[in-house]
């Protein structure tokens, strides 16, 4: 019997074992079935690479330990889950497991979890020809870089294009009347990012079709219309005035001379014209106060003879005053839209000519052309035909992505024991600047019966993943609490919905944890900047006498908030680990060897060269004075102290250039992190931009604030970064500090629709504008728009906090200000404030108050570490590499030396993949696809392997109930790098040390495991075993 399809919404809050549901419902749906390839019918999305990543790593895991014989013995929980859901046997599980996860490594590119963005790029690459795009097009990831080359294409035609200098001088006067640079590559490069945001690139698709000299027409006629408006406020203000002077009236009898002040602003200074009803001359008309109580009877009866005719005269002139103020808004908006325009074209052509297309077009590309053809010739072009789809991350989906996979998800929910799985969790929407829109799964995980709701013809089925597995008790209390209280001040019912009836979660038995809340003094400036700084350095000196560096996390809201911080932290002797400490530019070697090659590139370059000089003089120990050495060397051509050579530089490749300048300035001395990942980028632009230094050199100033090396986890250090790249990790320990403004953003803009039926507005149909108080009072559309803008700019930042809060596994600390709570509430400070005081916790003498015990309940562990560093750095010249590459089955393994080196490194590498002997069989055949090993070869080296694991003086250390480091590096006390073959560790802390050896045993070998064992004491571990398994014709074990 055919089953029903299925469609289930899980709405899974902060910590609630997203993944882990994800996993399961996989699992259950590749294990329901005999056919291990089923696997192929399903599609899992997620919304980034790393998501995908985990999740496909947790599958893989999960069918690896059902495939194992100690499942039927001691089942996981995962497990359990399975079988009681699927109501089969353990034994069919176990066994269709490992047939499943056998079928998933051979046929790996058809495990589909992936990104959507790598899906959509899928889809693309099938319909290239149908879409008009060449087949062998190549996807730009650096889009910012492609906008930046577009801008300067952009620029370089000034002078040419008559109409286009005329739009760019005019956007350049602009920006000098705001105070701002005449140099206006910045403001164009900032305004280009609008063409990687899907919402607003529809909008920009319908200005490419209009010519230039259209803006400047529509400008011109607007510039007329505004001039109107000002005409007849002007005739209103001096009417206005006009009534009260023949009224004999005195402007100072008005009440606060509002009515007055009124009509002289329609003349002389509109700036200061408002009719907003909460305060001024509006709310006193609401009120009918027009004079106070003390004036005289006369005073009063003159002013209420006219004051019908006043009010008149007001009413007019706010409808007037909204033209204008509209008017204005698209005049100001005109000349940046031309540009923006202007720069899309630019953009088209270069993707033209390069052959060239961004991530960010793709989705509309679909939804012009594929969303009408029939799903079936849209699967028989991607070769796959998918019955079951996961969306993960949801709320992080834009419209467009939702609308693409639409047609493809109803063909396949049409049919029998199909399924669509969304996950998603509204509150934690923090991309819509990318395009996301939460309000779209919002509707989704509600019951309702518009397409919205529910897309498709079957009924849904709402889970809630309401149990907090991340978090203990205190810090899920404080979170379901103050999200509890701040849900009353939303002015949108719909999302104080989510806050209400989505954010209560419940307890596991992670009883405890702490959240301590401090209140700094209001301060302004480097004054407030320097008090967060002191008060987080405080924080992380007390916490750290419990938790390790690297356990403690601070969250900003701006990657600036997050420099301040780590420069004070560093500057007071605590370890960090943020994107901007890792940059490159942060290295004074990698910036020596810019700075030679823009002097190198341009003898002119006197800066360049001063900066050189000074580095040398400071690295090199050289007695002179230094204002005497810069003196005499700057003017010199031969100034490099060492031996370097122009003309060998120059003859070199970009590459080798480098290289040669680390030599012979001895900058690989000792290893450096920093200087390996510049060489890395150095080669990859060689490889895929170009080879010459200046192209390099434009280049690095283009990505100088991006490129960063990366450090192990395991580095000991406070994590700094911000909310944003927070997201989906979570912490031991969380400090969040700075206020947040929870209405503030940076120059906000919407897309304003016009009505052109009198061709007002040249058939304009949109006009991007400034979302600002002016646009509120501009009218009814505009008042929506504004206030509908200010709706989502308050969930999306109260969306910020909660993913903030819910990154704390056991304790949370947060620094706001002692702001009052008076009025109107902005800050999240006045927010935390209030819900204290709701609380009964809130004294006014205390500039701190906490929930829970500060007192660490998680049990403390030293891990070992991961070597951050080399102790050495190699670089050698191009003629003394002399490699030469040879197939390793053919030549090396057919002879002596080929036998003891070669065959020996690929039986070491089996062996660090292998912790239990049941990942022999999974290892071999990973290297068998890979194409390491040959099927002759395969028998041979499985028997090697099994003969280690199953030796009966050796197969006590392959069980499952140990932990295993395979070569791992261990950083001694003295620096130097160890890494023992294999480490294993007992319940009780005892270590056994295995070191895999081919040919002779020698001294050495027992030096080496007597130094591997001393090190591992000094861990605080009791090494009870030292072995050496040499491995040859026969298997030969000494114990040292």
């Amino acid at each position: 019997m055919q089953q029903s399809s299925t469609f289930h919404v899980y709405n899974a809050s902060a910590g609630s074992g997203k993944t882990f549901t994800l996993v399961k419902e996989y699992l259950k749906i590749v294990l329901k079935t005999a056919d291990p390839n089923y696997f192929r019918h399903i599609l899992a999305v997620t919304f980034t690479n790393k998501a995908a990543a985990e999740m496909k790593e947790r599958v893989i895991a999960n069918l690896r330990t059902f495939s194992k014989s100690e499942i039927l013995q001691q089942k996981t929980d995962m497990f359990l889950l399975i079988e009681n859901e699927l109501n089969i046997t353990e034994i069919i599980i176990h066994q269709r497991a490992a047939k499943v996860l056998k079928s998933i490594l051979n046929n790996y590119a058809a495990f589909n979890i992936t990104t959507i963005d790598s899906f959509t790029h899928r889809l693309i690459r099938s319909f290239a020809l149908d879409l008009g795009l060449s087949i062998n097009f190549e996807v730009e990831m650096d889009a910012k870089s492609l906008l930046n080359e577009a801008v300067d294409a952009l620029l370089s035609k000034m002078g040419e294009d008559e109409t286009l200098t005329k739009i760019l001088i005019e956007f350049s006067l602009d920006k000098t009347n705001e105070d701002k640079s005449w140099d206006i590559s910045r403001e164009l490069r900032e305004i280009a990012q609008l063409l990687l945001n899907e919402s607003d690139r529809l909008h920009v698709e319908h200005l490419n079709e209009k010519p230039l000299t259209e803006y400047l027409d529509l400008k011109q006629k607007l510039i007329k219309n505004q001039k109107v408006f000002e005409r007849e406020l002007d005739k209103i203000g001096k009417k206005g005035l006009e009534i009260i002077e023949n009224a004999k009236v005195d402007h100072k009898d008005f009440y606060y001379t509002q009515f007055p002040k009124h009509f002289q602003n329609l003349i002389n200074n509109l700036e200061s014209v408002s009719y907003d009803p909460d305060k001024g001359l509006a709310k006193s008309i609401i009120a009918n106060t027009f004079y106070t109580k003390n004036k005289s009877e006369n005073v009063k009866a003159s002013i209420d003879a006219i004051i019908d005719r006043l009010i008149g005269l007001y009413s007019n002139s706010e409808i007037i005053f909204k033209q204008y103020t509209l008017n204005k808004l698209f005049l100001t908006s005109l000349v940046p839209l031309a540009v923006l325009s202007s720069i899309n074209k630019s953009l088209d052509e270069l993707k033209e000519e390069n052959n060239i297309r961004l991530n960010a077009e793709f989705n509309q590309l679909i939804s012009k052309n594929l969303q009408q053809q029939p799903a079936a010739y849209i699967y028989e072009r991607i070769g796959e035909r998918f019955k079951h789809y996961f969306i993960d991350e949801m709320q992080d989906t834009s419209q467009l992505q939702w609308q693409n996979l639409i047609p493809l998800i109803n063909n396949a929910l049409s049919q029998e024991g199909t399924s669509l799985l969304l996950v998603g969790d509204t509150k934690q929407s923090i991309y819509r600047w990318r395009g996301s829109e939460p309000e779209q799964f919002s509707k989704l995980s509600y019951d309702g019966n518009t397409p919205e709701h529910n897309p498709f013809y079957i009924p849904k089925g709402i889970v809630p993943l309401d149990t907090n597995y991340r978090s203990y008790t205190e810090v899920i209390d404080f979170n379901n609490k103050f999200f509890q209280h701040v849900a009353g001040f939303f002015n949108k019912q719909e999302y104080a919905d989510i806050y209400t009836n989505e954010n209560q979660q419940r307890f596991t038995k992670k009883e405890g944890g702490y959240v301590q809340l401090s209140f700094l003094d209001d301060l302004n400036g480097e004054e407030k900047e320097e008090a967060y700084a002191e008060k987080v350095l405080e924080l992380v000196n007390m916490i750290e006498d419990q938790f390790n560096l690297n356990e403690i996390c601070i969250l900003t809201r701006t990657r600036k908030q997050g420099v301040a911080i780590a420069d004070f932290l560093s500057n007071n002797g605590i370890t960090i680990i943020s994107s901007e400490t890792l940059l490159l530019q942060n290295s004074e070697k990698v910036i020596f060897i810019i700075n030679l090659l823009k002097y190198l590139q341009n003898k002119q370059h006197k800066e360049a060269k001063f900066n050189v000089l000074y580095y040398l003089y400071d690295h090199f120990n050289l007695t002179d004075d230094k204002h005497d050495f810069l003196k005499k060397y700057l003017d010199k051509k031969d100034f490099y102290i060492t031996d370097f050579k122009e003309d060998t530089f120059y003859s070199l490749s970009l590459y080798e250039s480098v290289e040669y300048i680390i030599r012979t300035f001895n900058l690989n001395i000792s290893a450096d992190a920093y200087l390996q990942f510049f060489l890395d980028e150095v080669l990859q632009f060689s490889q895929q931009k170009a080879t010459d230094i200046a192209a390099f050199l434009e280049y690095w100033d283009e990505k100088k604030d991006t490129l960063s090396i990366v450090v192990p986890e395991e580095k000991n250090a406070v994590r700094i970064m911000t909310i944003h790249k927070s997201k989906g990790l979570e912490f031991p320990v969380v400090i969040y500090p700075f206020d947040l403004d929870i209405y503030k953003e940076q120059s906000p803009k919407v897309w304003y629709p016009l009505s052109d039926a009198k061709g007002n507005y040249n058939g304009f149909e949109t006009l991007l504008v400034s979302c600002n108080k002016a646009l509120e009072q501009s009218g009814e559309v505009g008042n929506y728009l504004y206030n509908h803008h200010k709706n989502e700019l308050e969930l999306d930042n109260f969306n910020l906090l909660y993913v903030a809060f819910t990154r704390a596994v056991e304790q949370l600390y947060i620094i706001g200000e002692n702001k009052k709570t008076e009025g109107n509430l902005r800050s999240s400070s006045q927010f935390l404030k209030h819900f204290l005081q709701s609380v009964g916790k809130w004294d006014d003498t205390l500039q701190e108050v906490s929930f829970g015990n500060s007192k660490r309940i998680s049990k403390k562990t030293d891990s070992l570490k991961n070597a951050v560093e080399l102790t050495g750095f190699t670089s050698t010249s191009w003629q003394s590499h002399n490699i030469t590459i040879v197939p390793s089955s053919s030549v090396l393994w057919g002879t002596e030396a080929g036998a003891s080196i070669t065959y020996g490194n690929l039986i070491h590498e089996l062996l660090s993949f292998i912790k239990t002997e049941d990942d022999i069989e999974e290892t071999i055949e990973k290297y068998v696809l890979e194409g390491y090993i040959n099927a002759s070869e395969k028998e041979s080296i499985e028997h090697i392997l099994q003969s280690i694991t199953e030796h009966p003086e050796l197969k006590i250390y392959y069980k499952h109930n140990l932990t295993v480091y395979n070569e791992r590096e261990i950083l001694t006390r003295q620096g130097e790098i160890i890494i023992p073959d294999r480490l294993v560790i007992n319940e009780n802390n005892e270590a056994v040390i295995i070191d895999y050896k081919t040919g002779k045993q020698t001294a050495d070998h027992i030096q080496q495991l007597e130094k591997y064992a001393d090190v591992v004491s000094q861990l605080n571990y009791n090494v009870i075993k030292k072995i050496l398994v040499y491995i040859g014709e026969s298997l030969t074990i000494e114990e040292v």
